[in-house]
């Protein structure tokens, strides 16, 4: 293919467009709705004609004229029906034989107009002849091909009237009106084309930042969860115990509700520590955190690592009965035999509504040391009324 022609392929930018861009081409192509304008108005003409008495000569024109309307719309029908999302290449050899017979069909009824009318009539039909033209590139220039085959066919059908006509100065007018067309197809396909890729880049870095976004995202709900996590056993952390203190102390302030809390140490974990080594140590924590992720935590409390071998489970709308019983719950699973040697010692306490997150911590650490002293592997409840630990075994 010479160099020139291959500037004008059936659809411009086929290899670079997305798939969205080029259906919305292929939908503007066989729209037909433009044609029918274009349609009244030479039908306005061959009334002209026909009231001028050239009544055979406007029921030609009349007939070429419906026979353009048949092929437009009815190619247009047929892929509205059968060609979105089917075969693109195939589609747009359709359009091209379509632009092909449409030019042919406009041209031929310019012609006969033109060769029929008066001296004002033919100035109206060159002047529709112009338009069509322009309308013709301003509408399907990203199909350059097809598009400049309907120019210079429609140029072409008029010549040979204007030479019979002894207006051959206008040969060389409409031979350079379409090579201005061809300029002005490739131009405007240049531009539509930079418009495309802008669009799709646009797209591109969209996708791009949307993707970032949700990346930032989980990093920042991660980085939270890190901040509120024990990074050896996976609870949480005393920021979280203390974060989930302070809001489920103010809800049960407004609600009325008990708040109970679970104060529970790891009995001689020094001594286990030093007699079976820092990893094994490390284990027996998580073997706790993990007794107490199963029975409470899968209840809804919150369960923490308070510091050290001390852990913690906040037990919202629970009173002291509850928790005790939570409580011998948890003392019984860690000392399941079979498991690591370990005991734990459990403080309980309740407290009133009116009462500070304060005054929670400080009577389950109070009961949490009488059960140490009381000899551990034990749960000692505190008493909310005499603010005191009594014990309960």
């Amino acid at each position: 293919m010479p160099p020139f022609l291959s500037r004008f392929p059936l659809l411009l930018g086929a290899d670079v467009c997305e798939a969205r861009q080029k259906q919305e081409l292929m939908d503007e192509f066989f729209d037909h709705r433009p044609f029918l304008v274009a349609s009244i108005v030479m039908a306005i003409v061959i009334v002209q004609v026909c009231l001028s008495g050239q009544t055979p000569t406007a029921l030609m024109a009349a007939g070429l004229l419906a026979c353009a309307l048949l092929v437009r719309i009815g190619t247009a029908e047929a892929y509205r029906r059968y060609g979105r999302g089917g075969d693109e290449r195939r589609w747009l050899r359709i359009f091209a034989a379509m632009c092909v017979a449409i030019a042919m069909l406009w041209g031929s009824t310019g012609a006969v107009l033109y060769n029929a009318a008066d001296a004002n009539m033919r100035l109206a039909v060159l002047a529709i002849g112009c338009v069509l033209i322009q309308a013709v590139t301003l509408r399907t220039y990203m199909a350059p091909g097809p598009t400049l085959a309907q120019v210079l066919i429609l140029i072409a059908f008029h010549l040979p009237v204007f030479v019979a006509d002894g207006l051959t100065v206008l040969v060389p007018i409409c031979l350079l009106y379409g090579g201005f067309q061809a300029y002005c197809i490739l131009q405007l396909g240049q531009v539509r084309l930079r418009q495309m890729h802008a669009e799709r880049d646009a797209l591109r870095l969209l996708d791009e930042l949307q993707r970032t976004n949700v990346e930032l995202t989980r990093a920042n709900l991660r980085l939270a969860q890190s901040a509120l996590s024990d990074p050896l056993t996976g609870i949480g952390n005393r920021r979280r115990f203390e974060e989930a203190l302070g809001a489920l102390a103010a809800a049960a302030g407004r609600d009325g509700s008990a708040l109970s809390l679970l104060m529970i140490d790891v009995d001689g974990f020094k001594r286990f520590n030093d007699a079976h080594g820092h990893v094994a140590g490390d284990e027996a924590l998580r073997l706790v955190a993990g007794v107490l992720e199963t029975t409470a935590g899968r209840q809804g409390h919150v369960v923490a690592r308070y510091g050290g071998e001390e852990f913690v489970v906040l037990m919202a709308r629970s009173g002291l009965d509850e928790a005790v019983a939570l409580a011998e719950a948890i003392r019984a699973a860690v000392g399941v035999p079979g498991t690591m040697p370990l005991t734990v010692s459990i403080g309980a306490a309740t407290s009133a509504p009116s009462d500070p997150p304060a005054v929670l911590v400080e009577r389950a650490d109070a009961a949490l040391y009488a059960a140490k002293r009381a000899g551990r592997d034990r749960v000692v409840a505190a008493d909310a009324d005499a603010d005191k630990a009594l014990r309960r075994a």
